[in-house]
C-alpha cells in the first residue's frame, strides 16, 4: 500500500508540473465568455434594453403653489366688513403632460433596435476573434510538427557529425566536411529555438484573446486537425444566411425605419391636463380651474423638420442596401477565389505527401548507405540531407498556408 501511495503521489506530482491541454472549442469558448470587447457588447445590449422598458414611461407630474392675482397692498388682502370681499389668493397647481401612446412605442421600438445592431455587431466581433484564434491554434499545430521535423533532423545530423569524427581519426574523411556538419548542427539548433519563440507568441496571443495571463502555460491538441471546409453551393442566399455583418446592416436599416416612425409619431399631438385650485383671501370663496392641453406639432413652421428628416432617411437606406449588395458580391468572389486556392494548395500537398518527399528521403538514405560503404562522399550525404530538411519545412510551410486558408473560408460564412 505505501509503494502504490507513493507511486499515486509521484503521477500526481508530475501531472501537476504538466502544462493544460486546451482545445479550440475550449479556447473559442473562453473567448466568447471572457473577451473584453464583447463584454463590452453584452453591456450595451443590456442597457438599450433597459432604456426600451422606460421609452414607454410618461412625463413627469408638475406640482405647485403661490400667490395668485394677489396685490402688493396687504391691507387689502382681508374683507373690511363692508362688502368688501378682499384680493387674492392662495394657488396650488399639478399638471400632467400624457405623451402620445405612438411616440412612447416608437421611441421604445428604436431602443430595442439600437440593440439589434449591437447583437450582430458583437456577433461580428466574435467572428473575427474566432478567426485570429483559429489562425494562431492552427499555425501551432504546425510548428508542433516542425519541432519534431527539426528534432528529427537534428538527430540526423547529430549521427553525421560523429560519424565524421570518427572516420576523420582513421583518415577516412576530411576535415571541411566535418565543420560543414558542425556548421548545420548549428542551423537546426538555431531553427529549433526560432520555432520556440514562435510558439510562445501563438500563446501569448491566445491567452490575450481569452483575457488572462499573458504568461499562463497551457498546451494545444496536437491531435487535432483541421478539416476540409464543406463544399456548399455558394450563392447569395447561403452569405446572408451566415453573417453577422450583413445581418448588422439589416438591422441598421430597421432602426432608420424605426427612426422614421419616431418623427412620424412626432407629427401626433400630446395631451395634458392642469388643475389650479385657489383659496382665497378674506370672505373670497374658493375656486379652481380646470384645463385640457393639445400640443399642434402639424403647423407648418413645426412640422417640416419631422417630414424633412422622415424623407432624408430613405437615401439612407437605399445607400445601405447598396453596401450590403457591394459586400455580398465582395464575400462571394473571395469565396470562390479561398476555395481555388484551397483546391490547389491540396493537390500541392499531395505531391510532397506521394512524391516529393519519400523521393528526397529515398535520396538522403541512398546517399547515407552510400557513404556509409565508403562510396560516397560526406558533402553528398549533407547535401541530401539539407534537401530533405528544406523539402520537409516547405510542405509545412504549404501546410500552414491550407489551414490559414480553412481559417479565412469559415470567417467568410462564419463557422465555428
Amino acid at each position: 500500500m505505501k509503494r502504490s501511495l507513493l507511486f499515486s503521489l509521484l503521477i500526481a506530482c508530475a501531472l501537476r508540473g504538466m502544462p493544460q491541454v486546451l482545445s479550440l472549442d475550449s479556447i473559442l469558448h473562453t473567448i466568447d465568455a471572457a473577451h473584453p470587447e464583447l463584454r463590452m457588447y453584452d453591456a450595451r445590449i443590456q442597457a438599450y434594453d433597459t432604456y426600451a422598458e422606460g421609452a414607454r414611461a410618461l412625463d413627469p407630474p408638475q406640482v405647485g403653489g403661490g400667490l395668485f392675482m394677489t396685490p402688493y397692498n396687504t391691507g387689502l388682502w382681508k374683507s373690511d366688513g363692508m362688502g368688501d370681499p378682499g384680493m387674492g389668493s392662495f394657488m396650488l397647481s399639478a399638471e400632467q403632460m400624457i405623451t402620445n401612446a405612438g411616440k412612447r412605442n416608437a421611441n421604445a421600438s428604436y431602443m430595442l433596435g439600437m440593440s439589434k445592431v449591437e447583437a450582430e455587431m458583437r456577433n461580428a466581433t466574435r467572428n473575427e476573434l474566432f478567426s485570429m484564434a483559429k489562425r494562431s491554434y492552427y499555425e501551432w499545430l504546425v510548428l508542433e510538427q516542425k519541432k519534431r521535423v527539426l528534432a528529427q533532423s537534428e538527430a540526423l545530423i547529430n549521427y553525421l557529425v560523429r560519424a565524421a569524427e570518427i572516420r576523420y581519426t582513421y583518415g577516412m574523411d576530411k576535415l571541411n566536411a566535418y565543420y560543414k556538419a558542425k556548421a548545420m548542427l548549428g542551423d537546426v539548433q538555431g531553427m529549433r529555438l526560432m520555432t520556440d519563440l514562435e510558439i510562445d507568441r501563438m500563446r501569448i496571443m491566445l491567452n490575450t484573446a481569452m483575457a488572462r495571463d499573458k504568461s499562463t502555460a497551457f498546451a494545444i491538441d496536437t491531435a487535432f486537425a483541421p478539416t476540409t471546409p464543406e463544399a456548399r453551393t455558394l450563392d447569395t442566399t447561403l452569405v446572408l444566411s451566415r453573417r453577422s455583418d450583413l445581418r448588422a446592416i439589416d438591422r441598421n436599416i430597421d432602426l432608420l425605419r424605426f427612426k422614421q416612425d419616431v418623427q412620424r409619431a412626432s407629427l401626433r399631438p400630446d395631451f395634458g391636463i392642469k388643475y389650479d385650485h385657489m383659496v382665497g383671501f378674506g370672505t373670497q370663496p374658493q375656486q379652481f380651474s380646470l384645463m385640457g392641453m393639445l400640443t399642434v406639432p402639424i403647423a407648418p413652421w413645426s412640422s417640416k423638420m419631422y417630414k424633412a428628416t422622415i424623407a432624408g432617411l430613405d437615401p439612407e437606406m437605399l445607400a445601405l442596401r447598396e453596401t450590403k449588395n457591394a459586400l455580398v458580391n465582395q464575400t462571394l468572389g473571395e469565396l470562390n477565389l479561398l476555395r481555388a486556392e484551397i483546391a490547389t494548395k491540396q493537390q500541392q500537398l499531395d505531391l510532397y505527401d506521394n512524391t516529393i518527399v519519400p523521393s528526397m528521403r529515398n535520396n538522403y538514405q541512398t546517399a547515407l548507405l552510400a557513404y556509409e560503404q565508403n562510396t560516397e562522399e560526406l558533402f553528398m550525404v549533407l547535401d541530401a540531407w539539407q534537401n530533405l530538411r528544406l523539402t520537409e519545412l516547405a510542405r509545412l510551410d504549404l501546410l500552414k498556408d491550407l489551414y490559414l486558408l480553412y481559417a479565412s473560408h469559415d470567417e467568410q460564412l462564419e463557422i465555428r
